[in-house]
């Protein structure tokens, strides 16, 4: 999966864009937007609203100092996004700003190596991170599905997310969510840990998502798939009991090489 596979693996979007140190440092925005001392949302804050409201992605470009690597960094973003101006948006952040510190310390990035671009969707999931040297050629593949940004922000939250997928949706987006991933979400075990994200499968814009979770849509049968920090738990039928999918979880965790964790092919083959 280009995206939410590694996402899931490493336990956060960036993973794939960030050194081992620096990926431990990248968290996911939270809702609502902080205030300066002066009570005044800051350039970033703003930014952040209005790209949210636009329905638009932010790019946002943090540095520390200013110098040719962070000038470059800086002027390949802007000519980059300039061709998704439809779709994203761009702000360059100081982060030694002090009104800029609640947006630092959201996306945890005080000590990240700068500079660094983080892309963030409208939902407020991180879904690219891009080092000093970039090309601005890479941008495109910041930009996701919706379900999958849905996705990405839930994994970037620690938490269990069944992907629902559906053939008949509603026109708000709703659709029959099977028995047993509504008795799994009931369980008070996992309710407060768990998200359920709906994908319509007739959404042309959700047919490179639906390909990455390997989903037969000819078959239009619709199944559940959960994915948990660190791993992809499995793929459900409509009819699987809550007790089938919270064992699957259950085997999962008690794997200590699930996910590949000890390495790209996992332990080795069993003995």
């Amino acid at each position: 999966m280009r995206h939410l596979t590694f996402a899931i693996i490493a336990s956060l979007a960036t993973a794939h864009a960030l050194s081992a140190s620096a990926q431990e440092r990248v968290a996911p925005a939270t809702t609502g937007a902080a205030r300066t001392s002066s009570g005044q949302a800051s350039p970033g804050q703003t930014a952040m609203q209005n790209s949210t409201t636009a329905g638009k992605y932010l790019f946002i470009h943090f540095w520390r100092e200013k110098n040719a690597q962070t000038d470059k960094s800086w002027n390949t973003l802007r000519t980059g996004a300039a061709k998704f101006d439809d779709s994203a948006e761009v702000v360059s952040l100081r982060i030694t700003d002090p009104n800029e510190k609640a947006i630092v310390d959201r996306f945890n990035v005080g000590k990240a190596p700068m500079p660094l671009i983080l892309a963030i969707a409208p939902c407020g999931a991180v879904t690219k991170a891009y080092p000093g040297n970039f090309d601005e050629k890479q941008l495109a593949i910041a930009f996701v599905s919706p379900c999958e940004a849905l996705c990405m922000k839930a994994i970037q939250s620690r938490k269990l997310v069944f992907v629902c997928v559906a053939y008949e949706v509603a026109a708000d987006g709703q659709a029959a969510i099977p028995q047993g991933v509504k008795d799994f979400q009931a369980d008070e075990k996992f309710a407060k840990a768990t998200e359920i994200v709906t994908l319509n499968a007739t959404d042309k814009r959700e047919a490179g998502f639906l390909k990455e979770l390997q989903i037969d849509t000819k078959a239009r049968k619709p199944v559940s798939v959960l994915l948990a920090p660190g791993a992809l738990v499995g793929t459900f039928d409509s009819a699987a009991p809550k007790a089938f999918i919270e064992a699957k979880l259950v085997a999962l965790q008690s794997d200590p090489c699930a996910g590949g964790k000890c390495g790209p092919n996992g332990c080795g083959p069993k003995k």
